[in-house]
């Protein structure tokens, strides 16, 4: 078994990571957890169900702190670490969308809670769920969370999580606050907080922009003629398309009422998202945080957006609720070459 710390030093000496203090620190915490979760496991049951049961179960993992800290690359050294099968990584978006489409289609006996169900039948292929990117921007999924989260728990799962807040401050703003409390506490109790501090933004520090030869939108097209756009249940205003590149206004966009499932969608059917006549979203939190949906879930298709703004990225979102969430979009704009 080849642990984190082999596996980091391993990446420094090939120059793959620079060699950081904080992360240095950690690395025997993450070690431990890993050898703790090699130990012989049985299945058994709870409220009738399979159940992962381990004779000494530890807790799992909430890795926080600002963003490009390495949080997602040391998850992913304990996930390669991990000496077994049953386990997996997965994106805050697509596993949202996943659970949504379960609650569908999933079938239950009488007496059977569906959520346990669901958790049950995830726990059957992971003992140890690497959530990347968690957080929460509405009360619904808080609640759905915290459902999921419960039942996961009670079916054996050890969670390893990343995230740009610490638990509590999640949800930080949000309407009716005091319902997300429970939820909280919840994953207080289940995992350790690992607090990797302010520092060097890794991510800042990586290649150099994707430059393209546009001085404006339209000459990333050879044609530029304006379309409807079926999206979920919207049809939407593109300025034009063409192969697998799309154009359309911010506000066209990310002004209306749609979600991570539509933004989802789009990515799947483009691969260049243009984006142009952007605004300032510093009293606009519904479409900034629309807009870091889009952002996440077209960084971890690995798709290429191209931005058309007279203002400057950095002053897009300076206050607000969404002032936070924003900086993690920025960080991640720069690594996929948006200047």
């Amino acid at each position: 078994m080849t642990l984190p710390s082999e596996l980091y030093r391993q990446k420094v000496a090939k120059n793959e990571l620079h060699s950081d203090e904080v992360q240095l620190k950690l690395l025997p915490l993450f070690d431990d957890f890993v050898e703790s979760l090699s130990q012989d496991i049985t299945v058994g049951a709870y409220k009738g169900l399979p159940a992962w049961q381990y004779q000494h179960k530890s807790k799992g993992l909430y890795l926080f702190g600002t963003v490009g800290r390495g949080k997602s690359m040391l998850m992913q050294l304990i996930f390669d670490a991990l000496p077994f099968q049953e386990k997996r990584r997965v994106h805050f978006h697509p596993f949202m969308e996943e659970i949504h489409e379960r609650m569908q289609h999933t079938q239950v006996e009488k007496g059977v809670d569906l959520m346990h169900k669901i958790a049950s039948d995830i726990s059957l292929e992971t003992k140890v769920l690497c959530f990347d990117e968690f957080y929460v921007t509405n009360i619904g999924d808080a609640m759905l969370l915290g459902r999921l989260l419960e039942a996961l728990f009670n079916s054996g799962v050890v969670l390893c999580a990343t995230s740009n807040w610490s638990a509590e401050d999640l949800y930080q703003d949000g309407h009716n606050r005091s319902r997300f409390m429970p939820f909280m506490k919840m994953i207080n109790a289940h995992l350790q907080s690992v607090d990797l501090e302010k520092g060097q933004d890794w991510r800042m520090t990586k290649g150099e922009a994707k430059t393209t030869n546009a001085h404006c939108a339209a000459d990333v097209f050879n044609e530029v003629k304006a379309t409807d756009f079926p999206l979920g249940y919207f049809a939407l205003k593109a300025q034009a398309q063409e192969d697998r590149k799309i154009w359309f206004k911010f506000e066209d966009l990310c002004g209306q009422n749609i979600g991570r499932g539509e933004f989802m969608e789009l990515a799947n059917q483009v691969d260049t998202l243009v984006l142009s006549d952007m605004i300032s979203l510093n009293e606009k939190a519904d479409m900034a945080m629309r807009f870091v949906v889009l952002v996440d879930i077209f960084y971890e298709l690995q798709k290429q957006i191209l931005l058309f703004s007279e203002i400057p990225l950095k002053d897009l979102c300076t206050q607000g609720q969404a002032a936070f969430a924003f900086e993690r979009t920025l960080s991640r704009l720069h690594e996929m070459g948006v200047r």
